[in-house]
């Protein structure tokens, strides 16, 4: 099986691929290893979108479980004993251009001391005065999403109203839903995933959210939120 390996440390398992009998590879892979954490991931998926992903915890970050070694993910990929799970990413339209997003869009004010004036589709009519809101996938939903909600979920999309002075419970959203925001007042900007994009939005602009036709395929995503697997302390 070609992989290619994906990572600040991915150098660090180079040779325990090698004797697994895996070929690494610079371009076409089969598959592609993340090695790292969600933020590895999430480049990983930006970088080679279209190819199957396998997400692994570095060693040099986590005490990992007995489940998840790294020898013994990797045996599993090579024995064809993983789950390949397709994630639908979120999509909006800025300045002609699509961008789409793994785990989250995030609107928030630019300026931290004042909070900005906005209304969403979800919300009606309803001028919202807050630090902006957070349009998560289910597996964005375990992120910043849960912070501001406590709350997860696994299908769908979600809304989270991001320190509003009127207490918001989050909106959750069907497939074929869509969502506006509407800036009303105040600087802000938009955001998506740990992209280094960052967007300044303009006041009475709308954005529209949406989940696209495009997909993340990952082989057992759940193991990057593993309780067994514990970060190690610095």
């Amino acid at each position: 099986m070609k992989i290619l390996l994906y990572g600040r440390t991915a150098k660090n398992i180079e040779e325990l691929v090698k004797n697994l009998g895996f070929e690494i590879v610079n371009a076409n892979p089969e598959v592609v290893i993340s090695y790292g954490g969600d933020g590895t991931l999430l480049s990983t998926e930006r970088r080679f979108p279209h190819i199957p992903k396998l997400p692994i915890r570095s060693s040099q970050l986590y005490n990992k479980c007995p489940k998840h070694t790294n020898e013994v993910m990797l045996k599993k990929l090579l024995d064809v004993k993983l789950h390949l799970r397709e994630y639908k990413k979120l999509v909006t339209t800025i300045l002609y251009k699509n961008f789409y997003a793994l785990n989250d869009f995030v609107i928030r004010n630019s300026d931290t001391t004042h909070s900005i004036r906005f209304k969403t589709s979800a919300t009606v009519d309803q001028v919202l005065i807050g630090d902006g809101v957070v349009i998560s996938t289910p597996l964005g939903s375990t992120a910043y999403f849960k912070s501001i909600t406590a709350k997860s979920f696994t299908s769908g999309f979600g809304l989270a109203f991001n320190n509003t002075t009127k207490k918001i419970p989050p909106a959750l959203f069907k497939d074929q839903d869509q969502i506006t925001v509407n800036l009303i007042r105040g600087k802000a900007t938009l955001s998506f995933d740990n992209s280094p994009d960052i967007f300044v939005i303009d006041e009475n602009s709308e954005l529209t959210f949406s989940l696209s036709d495009q997909t993340a395929q990952i082989y057992d995503a759940e193991t990057l939120r593993c309780p067994d697997c514990r970060l190690k302390k610095v």
